[in-house]
């Protein structure tokens, strides 16, 4: 278990999630303030705030839900408005750190201008590789629901075998589905052809969509153009899992008469329990090893320092 020790922690926003997150900072040894997150189920030692500036003030340490903020730094995910501003981060302990699963520009820029270190736990291959279960089982029970077919012996499209990608391949694969697999580097396609998958380079793609049934978008980018949704039966249907805007060209969707639907942030949307559970095994870790990695920074720069006198 991570040592948090001492510190103090403000959390916003969240649901259920985030409850079983706070749960494990209290058990890691953290004071922790709240706003905007769900009360029920919360600890009593938990500080629930009257106000965003209460639970910021001091804190050494700003943890955000996994979705952060929309482009205006409000926090997506929350039971009350949260708006991370400058000003609210400035009632933070100069030196605190913000914690957040996607990092927005605005929020890069007023922690760079405060001088406080944004961590993006979205990188953590820990979190990541977790998180991709309860979201490749969402994206595939949204799949059965928008069709009237079996996803076994369907021909099933896995674009970006990245950490969700793969997961979801190997899922589909269980399911008895006849898996591909989009990649522009070739040592994706090398990993999906280790795995069974059809590889495919997305060069290839306006000859390999014909085919499919169901179509899955793991990657954050315009990867499905208007052009090539043209090119789906209009019965195929497409599950789009990166996050907003998403990859997909849905307004082409939409004139093709072909189901598509973005779907980010499942794994607190189907199976909120376990994804707050493995919050709760991996932030606390990510949090300890930053602060760690702070200390270290600061006694190299003490001895460098001692070293010049």
């Amino acid at each position: 278990m991570a040592n948090l020790s001492g510190l103090s922690l403000c959390v916003f926003g969240g649901d259920r999630r985030e409850v079983e997150l706070v749960s494990s900072l209290i058990d890691s040894g953290a004071h922790v303030s709240c706003f905007g997150t769900p009360a029920e189920g919360l600890r009593s030692e938990t500080v629930i705030a009257s106000s965003a500036r209460d639970a910021c003030a001091g804190a050494d340490a700003v943890i955000l839900p996994l979705s952060g903020t929309d482009m205006s730094g409000n926090v997506k995910i929350t039971s009350r408005p949260v708006s991370v501003t400058r000003e609210l981060l400035a009632t933070a302990d100069p030196t605190a750190m913000v914690f957040s699963g996607v990092v927005r520009p605005c929020l890069a820029a007023d922690c760079a201008a405060l001088g406080l270190r944004v961590v993006n736990m979205g990188e953590d291959d820990e979190l990541a590789i977790l998180n991709s279960i309860p979201s490749a089982e969402g994206a595939i029970l949204m799949a059965m629901q928008a069709t009237p077919f079996t996803i076994h012996n369907s021909n099933c499209l896995v674009l970006g075998p990245g950490r969700t990608g793969i997961t979801l391949a190997r899922m589909l694969q269980g399911l008895g589905a006849h898996v591909w697999g989009a990649s522009r580097k070739a040592s994706g396609r090398a990993r999906l052809f280790e795995m069974g998958v059809a590889p495919v380079d997305f060069a290839d793609l306006p000859h390999c969509l014909p085919q499919m049934d169901i179509v899955f978008n793991t990657v954050p980018a315009p990867v499905l153009d208007r052009s090539l949704v043209y090119v789906l039966k209009r019965t195929a249907v497409i599950i789009d899992l990166a996050s907003a805007p998403g990859g997909v060209d849905f307004v082409a969707a939409a004139e093709r008469g072909i189901r598509a639907e973005l779907a980010p942030g499942l794994p607190g949307k189907v199976a909120p329990l376990t994804a707050g559970r493995i919050l709760a095994r991996v932030v606390p870790r990510i949090i300890e090893d930053e602060f760690r990695k702070r200390e270290r920074e600061i006694r190299a720069h003490d001895e460098e320092q001692d070293l010049g006198r």
